[in-house]
């Protein structure tokens, strides 16, 4: 495994934002101990490309406020030490950092842990009383929005807005930031998410591949072909029918189902545009029941474990550590978890999701903000002032390549405080592609400079280092990071778009509320009846009774949500 100490961060960080699709909250205890550090100079370790300047014709931060503003808001937290000796919500490292170089005082109204937060905002809100600034989920984005309690944020974003904070909101997709339009005008900023890193990667075990002498998967077909391979050639040599050519369990919401939809061009619980413009629901779509009847073939034939409709995830991990399972729909991340403590003696190698055809599969992802917007109250003396807050946790938490930075700002491992949490405003991106190409860059020449790494590169350019020296126990940070990873993968995915998008990323409209659980409930019921043998044409008749159940209804509130954007 790779050492505790700075990864211990990006071990909580990375938690956390698996949870960003489903994101119920983080239920915790807030956990505070005492101390205090003295204001910092603007950090010389951080590669920030601010821009600076209000009038460069492209955006730019405000300038130091002389005297210094001050700003409310209200804050979550997760179960995790955040504070050194001394220090509190509204005096630590972030807010003093930040009152010194850009001259904003930052003042939380509260904090709690995640799992409370919307229940405290929707009292704050009923209360009329709100911050300056704080986040909101969707529902409470329209809400105030209608209510018409929001500063307009338009001018503001195109004027003050750094260009590297564009390029982060832009990278995450440019659905995202037209979520956050109302009739055309910008009410919001989204506290953009990860979600292009929790698309499925295929893996396979790296012995099992090499015993079959295999070549890379290009086409679903392959896969098909290595799952009988894995279930009745004896891949573990113990002569006996007991291995598995594909991992499934009955989560049908996870990647190891949804990598294999998307190989066939099928997308779960999306809303898609067909032929004509107008939005249709993915899951009543031909290359749904496709998809479908070929799961039907691998559970038929027994390559894929036929109880796997009553185990969950935990049971097909178990599977997986007893070597029954050589090949699985995971994610970008599956290296270092569940695969180095599932099997730490046996690497795994990743691969992109295949296609059926000669058309290259589209992985789905969800609107990919983590779950709020960051708005503004109307009327708040100074909204542009938000920018220098999301600039500095760009600078901090990404950009830096100082380890005493990082120790002070993001985590101390002796001090066990993670200071990252007091970031008041954060936006996160896509890094895995970005650390791959940083560091191949370091590998691929003669000097083998590191010092222009952040922090968490430099950890794993010495991982990727340790495998080649001989030292297998860092294969999961080779296998995400080296020459041919998921760091690899990432950059194929974003260099082609290779990205299918949910078309509708407004709040649930009323007959959704209404009929979508019991609609979900019955799509559920006919992905189990055809994998485990049932007519194909099932399919069909689900359709069918989807749109007489509120299906029609749904996809015609969706679509005049569409024609009013």
């Amino acid at each position: 495994m790779v050492k505790k100490g700075k990864h211990v961060l990006v071990i909580v960080f990375s938690l956390v934002l698996l949870l960003i699709a489903a994101l119920a909250g983080c239920s915790t205890k807030e956990k505070e101990a005492a101390g205090t550090q003295s204001p910092s100079p603007a950090p010389s370790g951080t590669a920030s490309a601010n821009k600076g300047g209000s009038d460069n014709g492209k955006g730019g931060l405000p300038a130091k406020y002389e005297p210094a503003i001050k700003l409310n808001t209200v804050m979550a937290n997760y179960s995790y030490t955040k504070f050194g000796q001394g220090d509190t919500t509204d005096n630590n490292r972030w807010t003093r950092y930040i009152k010194e170089k850009y001259g904003i005082e930052v003042h939380s109204l509260w904090d709690v842990p995640f799992g409370q937060y919307e229940q405290k905002v929707n009292l704050m809100i009923a209360s009329g009383e709100m911050p300056d600034f704080f986040g909101v989920t969707p529902s409470q984005f329209k809400q105030l929005s209608d209510a018409g309690k929001l500063e307009d944020l338009t001018d503001i974003y195109n004027k003050y807005a750094s260009d590297t904070i564009k390029e982060v909101i832009a990278g995450a997709g440019a659905e995202v930031l037209e979520s956050a339009k109302i009739k055309g005008k910008l009410m919001a900023v989204p506290w953009t998410g990860v979600a292009k890193e929790g698309v499925p990667i295929l893996w396979i075990r790296k012995d099992w591949y090499e015993k079959f002498n295999l070549q890379p998967p290009t086409s679903m077909s392959d896969v098909l072909k290595i799952a009988e391979l894995f279930a009745t050639k004896d891949p573990d040599g113990n002569n006996k029918n007991d291995t598995f050519g594909f991992g499934l369990n009955k989560n049908l919401s996870d990647n190891s189902l949804i990598g294999f939809l998307n190989g066939y061009h099928a997308y779960r619980d999306i809303w898609v545009k067909d032929a004509s413009g107008n939005l249709a629901f993915s899951d009543i779509q031909p290359q749904m029941k496709t998809a479908l009847t070929q799961l039907q073939t691998l559970y038929k034939n027994g390559w894929i474990d036929k109880e796997f409709g009553v185990k969950d995830p935990q049971k097909v991990e178990e599977n997986i550590g007893a070597g029954k399972i050589g090949m699985f729909f995971g994610d970008m991340g599956s290296a270092s978890s569940p695969l180095q403590q599932l099997t730490p003696n046996n690497e795994w190698l990743p691969f992109p999701v295949p296609s059926i055809d000669n058309q290259e599969a589209k992985l789905q992802i969800p609107l990919n903000i983590y779950n709020y917007y960051w708005v503004v109250k109307k009327g708040t003396a100074h909204p542009e002032a938000i920018f220098p807050l999301m600039q500095t946790w760009l600078d901090l938490f990404y950009n830096n390549t100082s380890d005493d930075l990082y120790k002070q700002y993001n985590y101390d491992s002796a001090a066990d405080v993670a200071s990252w949490m007091n970031a008041p405003i954060k936006i996160y991106k896509t890094k895995r592609a970005t650390n791959h190409l940083a560091e191949m860059k370091v590998l691929n020449s003669e000097s083998k400079d590191i010092s222009g790494l952040t922090p968490e590169q430099r950890d794993n350019y010495t991982g990727i280092q340790k495998y080649l020296a001989g030292d297998k126990k860092f294969w999961n940070v080779y296998m995400q990071d080296g020459p041919n990873s998921t760091g690899k993968i990432a950059v194929d995915y974003l260099k082609k778009d290779l990205y299918m998008p949910t078309q509708f990323t407004g709040t649930p409209t009323p007959a959704m509320v209404l009929k979508k659980a019991n609609l979900d409930k019955l799509r559920d019921q006919m992905y189990l009846k055809i994998i485990q043998g049932a007519s194909p044409d099932e399919f069909d008749q689900f359709v069918e009774q989807w749109k007489k159940l509120g299906g029609d209804e749904i996809t015609k509130e969706v679509n005049e949500w569409l024609k009013s954007k």
